[in-house]
């Protein structure tokens, strides 16, 4: 007849031996649960990253209409001053690439449906800045009095002021938008490594003590 001692170590034994095949399913739960987690975290990610690399585009496209928009400027200038024609080769080059801007920036509008009606107010005074400086880049004989009547006249100036600073607000957006979203990347990447590396330390030293449990042996009873 077996002693109480044993009889109690083995009924100890065989809890713990019941016990260990739980907690090994709650260990692959737990990673399993890491698992989806990450993936979860990665997708969010990727829309995030996703939004930085618009914000970059729109950021590279208002760098060109503004850099095109002063070299169409500055070419009518000297055109009419000098009677130079390369600065109407330079102001046609510009002209292309401003107009390949505004084909990207329309692009990039349809993706921000609460700032389209400020994209369409740049594109719309970019394409009228073009139509201005073209016109006088074209007036003879007196293209340099027709350029610095133009350069005075309110309308003009109007739209020149215009262009510059609704495309520096939105330049002010588009960084403050693509910070925001930078700071979000990083806690999101602190979060997920902190809290899949709490739950995969877990699950491996549950997964440890359930092989442990597992592999106990109950005592022979005499």
């Amino acid at each position: 007849m077996a002693s109480p001692a044993i009889h109690t170590a083995a009924t100890k034994h065989g809890h713990l031996r019941e016990m260990g095949v739980p907690i090994l399913f709650g260990a692959v739960v737990l990673l399993v649960s890491a698992a989806l987690m990450l993936g979860a975290n990665i997708s969010a990610l990727r829309g995030n990253l996703d939004w930085m690399d618009h914000s970059q585009q729109v950021l590279n496209q208002i760098d060109v209409l503004e850099t095109c928009a002063l070299g169409e400027e500055l070419s009518v200038r000297g055109l009419a001053l000098t009677g130079d024609t390369r600065f109407f080769r330079f102001q046609q080059r510009e002209r292309k690439r401003c107009q390949g801007a505004l084909q990207a920036f329309s692009g990039l509008a349809a993706a921000e449906p609460v700032r389209q009606a400020e994209f369409r107010t740049i594109m719309q005074n970019v394409v009228t800045h073009m139509a201005l400086f073209g016109r006088l880049s074209t007036e003879r004989p007196d293209r340099a009095e027709a350029v610095a009547r133009a350069i005075l006249d309110p309308v003009v100036r109007e739209n020149m002021r215009k262009t510059r600073l609704d495309l520096a607000h939105l330049r002010t957006a588009e960084m403050r938008e693509f910070a925001t979203r930078q700071h979000d990347i990083t806690n999101q990447l602190s979060r997920a490594f902190f809290l899949a590396m709490g739950i995969i330390i877990t699950a491996f030293l549950l997964g440890g003590i359930g092989v442990w449990a597992a592999q106990i042996k109950t005592p022979v009873r005499r």
